[in-house]
């Protein structure tokens, strides 16, 4: 199957919706994000409903339309009937509005279900199985090739109404023309892609993506003109997306078989599990993966009106249809046959200690352990192990484990934790208190079952903080009593209505630093001192050569004087 559907891998929350809603568990997650493994996939469109990423799907679609106009191809529309339904009271301005949007000739699909149908009374009339399947719903016949391949022969072996329509209109219009499948069905968009060699059908969109269309081409559907489809089927095709192929025909059912219509996943799960057991009487068998049919299709999550409403449009919808004769269509030479093959790719088992050892990595030691509680997405620990054990989940996808795993972290920072810590309540009661706290403020155990703050800490920070819910951080206090001197981060829990504190232990480093600034005193004394000394010896001998210096110039006087007199000079 091509990868026609994606999610939003690199946007995706971790939210585990996609996984628990998939009934065939085709989603793949890692630490990249969640992955859809196509040979699994059923192409239901469970996961785009539910994912909040809004994801996509093909999304050039629109692009490949407006080339097929820009190339001047003859674009031709093929209608689901299920669009009176889904846009409400201007469904007659649908041929209309698509007209505007390029469309040459629009055709409603009921041309295939009609022919379709009489492909199925054939079949009917040359079977010789205990079981007969419609094969219309593309979303059972994957779910029965991947998953339950066994019956795949029960299968009419007959083409869908979409892919008969399109090979009706190549064969009327030329095979040159663009033909584009308008849907309620996400998996009508995987199911052209299989039958691109037969070139039937060359483009699908949603009824929701074909409202995008409009909007981005500003064509308004209540303003478009109303007119008639250039074909369209017989009243019965048009009621089948709210009641199947076969319930308002009256089928007469080979002798001994009796018809049967299910509609819904667990339904058809639940038939299909039947089936594979032979426990069900011989019966001619419509599924739909839909409940209520094609009406609460996966285009249909865009819709607001109920399913009820959406049955009562369908109906009036038929009942003002004018019958036409159809019988020169309904013999046209078109191949509508196909086969159905085993597309299983079965699941690793893991066996005996390998299965052990991953439930041992989610926390599950005991059968007791195992709570099934379908968080990760998987019914059961052991289907969730499988998974992890093909490389399609986590162990921490367990929520029940990651919180194990996180209290038991909390316990043994909370246990270990070389900081004081506990929890006061509005009454300045202690709740909780931790070993270190007991340690460092001399607190009996024993007395911590009742303790209040008062009696350990000046209390007027805690009132403060109940009053105000404004926390109190990295404030120093001193605690005399008890020795010590923390830092106190008082934070106000507001869910818990509490206050968590933590006080962090400086008293060495007080200490320390009452040592350092002792020793920089004594320091800086010492070098006073010092300096006083060398003062006072400066000016000693400052004195003693002020003295030797007034002698020496007396001396020199006399001597400068004598020398003079001896020259002769006066």
């Amino acid at each position: 199957m091509k990868k026609v559907l994606t999610l939003s891998k690199d946007s995706c929350n971790n939210c585990y919706k996609c996984i628990r809603i998939c009934p065939v568990k085709a989603i793949s997650f890692n630490e990249r994000g969640t992955k859809i493994d196509q040979s699994r996939c059923i192409a239901c469109g469970r996961c785009f409903n539910v994912c909040p990423q809004n994801p996509q799907s093909n999304r050039n679609n629109y692009i490949k339309a407006k080339a097929y106009l820009q190339n001047n191809k003859t674009l031709i529309a093929s209608v689901d009937p299920a669009y009176a339904a889904y846009f409400g009271e201007n469904y007659k301005r649908l041929p209309g509005a698509l007209k505007q949007l390029g469309f040459k000739y629009v055709e409603e699909s009921t041309v295939g279900i009609d022919r379709v149908y009489k492909e199925y009374q054939r079949n009917l009339l040359e079977t010789r199985q205990k079981y007969c399947i419609s094969s219309s719903c593309f979303t059972v016949n994957l779910w029965i090739q991947k998953h339950y391949p066994e019956l795949k022969d029960f299968l009419f072996p007959v083409i869908s109404p979409m892919i008969a329509h399109g090979k009706i209109l190549k064969e009327k219009y030329g095979f040159q023309c663009k033909v584009v499948f308008f849907s309620p069905c996400i998996g009508a968009k995987v199911e052209y892609t299989e039958f691109l060699k037969e070139g039937a059908v060359d483009s699908v969109f949603t009824f929701y993506e074909l409202e995008k269309w409009m909007a981005l081409e500003d064509v308004k559907l209540p303003s478009a003109e109303e007119m008639p489809f250039d074909d369209e089927g017989s009243r019965a095709a048009k009621l089948f997306p709210s009641q199947g192929i076969f319930t308002e025909r009256n089928t007469d059912c080979p002798e001994g078989m009796e018809w049967i219509g299910v509609e819904g996943a667990d339904a058809t799960r639940e038939t299909l599990l039947s089936l594979k057991e032979g426990s069900l009487d011989p019966a001619v068998l419509e599924l739909f993966f839909c409940k209520n049919g094609c009406i609460t299709g996966s285009s249909f999550i865009h819709n607001e009106d109920n399913f009820l409403k959406r049955r009562k449009k369908i109906r009036r919808y038929a009942e003002e249809t004018v019958e036409k004769p159809q019988e020169d269509r309904l013999n046209q030479a078109i191949c509508l046959s196909r086969g159905f093959t085993n597309r299983k790719i079965p699941l690793k088992i893991p066996q005996g200690e390998k299965l052990q050892g991953i439930l041992r990595e989610m926390g599950k030691i005991k059968r007791s352990d195992e709570l099934n509680c379908g968080t990760c997405g998987y019914a059961t620990c052991r289907e969730k192990a499988i998974a992890i054990y093909n490389g399609m989940a986590q162990t921490y996808m367990c929520l029940p484990f990651m919180r194990a795993k996180s209290e038991t972290i909390s316990n043994l920072i909370f246990e270990h934790s070389p900081n004081l810590i506990f929890l006061v309540d509005r009454d300045l009661k202690v709740k909780n208190i931790n070993p270190a706290a007991l340690h460092h403020l001399a607190v009996d155990k024993n007395e911590g079952d009742d303790l209040y703050v008062l009696s350990i800490l000046d209390y007027g920070d805690f009132i403060e903080i109940f009053e105000s819910k404004k926390d109190i951080l990295g404030k120093k206090v001193d605690i005399p009593d008890k020795g010590i001197t923390v830092i106190q981060n008082l934070l106000y829990l507001e869910k818990e209505d509490v206050i968590l504190a933590i006080l962090t232990d400086i008293t060495k480093e007080e200490q320390r630093e009452k040592e350092l600034l002792r020793m920089k005193k004594n320091t800086v004394e010492a070098a006073q001192d010092v300096i006083m000394k060398q003062m006072r010896v400066a000016q000693e001998i400052a004195s003693l050569l002020g003295e030797t210096t007034a002698e020496t110039k007396v001396i020199l006087t006399k001597l400068i004087s004598l020398t003079l007199n001896e020259s002769g000079e006066e």
